[in-house]
């Protein structure tokens, strides 16, 4: 693995010298959106997997924020992955509660405080590519197309103000319009967090070649 510096990195993935794919590196400086394009299912997961959960694979160099994830404390730790989001491409909804409550949800447990007020910042959040927000709000997930799903999980992302998005490419499945709409989540997000980083992971190979 290198020994480049991790000041001013948001995300760095490194996996070992001995990793089948030695070209799957990640190394995104903080500030803007960057597109990671051709990520396969097994890079993906092993980021997430670090990055999300803390269990990099062995001898991978994992950098979160301008720290080394292996130099951490669990406080540390935690407080790191406090200030990142991931923004899945079907929203992580659950599927019993509406697209109100799934927005509300992780805000109204980790900062409560932050609650009163919240509705018109979820208005203000989703106005620019929602029609009907009260319609969209009242919606169970098996209700909602596949990008009021992704829109769901924008706004309640937005809410907790990250540092630093993982975000999955939009669904194979929207429109044109729909995309160019989901195209616009990282520029409204800077537009919000303008210190933060958004990085969308593209859909690339598995190791048979396929679409992953």
């Amino acid at each position: 693995m290198s020994t480049a510096p991790a000041d001013g990195i948001a995300l760095g993935y490194e996996p070992a010298d001995d990793a089948p794919r030695r070209e799957e590196r990640i190394w995104i400086p903080a500030g803007g959106c960057h597109v990671v394009p051709a990520v396969s299912a097994a890079l993906k997961a092993a980021l997430l997997s670090a990055v999300l959960d803390f269990r990099p694979r062995r001898d991978a160099r994992v950098v979160v924020l301008g720290a080394e994830l292996e130099a951490l404390d669990a406080r540390a730790r935690a407080a790191v992955r406090a200030q990142v989001a991931f923004l899945p491409a079907g929203g992580g909804l659950i599927s019993h509660l509406n697209a109100w409550e799934n927005i509300a949800l992780p805000l109204s447990y980790h900062a409560p405080r932050q609650m009163q007020g919240v509705a018109p910042r979820v208005y203000a959040l989703l106005e620019p590519f929602a029609g009907d927000v009260r319609a969209l709000l009242a919606k169970l997930p098996e209700e909602l197309s596949p990008f009021e799903k992704m829109l769901a999980g924008y706004a309640r992302m937005m809410l907790g103000a990250p540092r630093l998005v993982l975000a999955e490419a939009p669904p194979r499945s929207l429109g044109p319009a729909e995309r160019r709409q989901a195209d616009e989540f990282g520029a409204a997000y800077l537009a919000r967090c303008p210190q933060g980083t958004f990085v969308r992971l593209e859909d690339g190979h598995d190791e048979a070649g396929e679409a992953g």
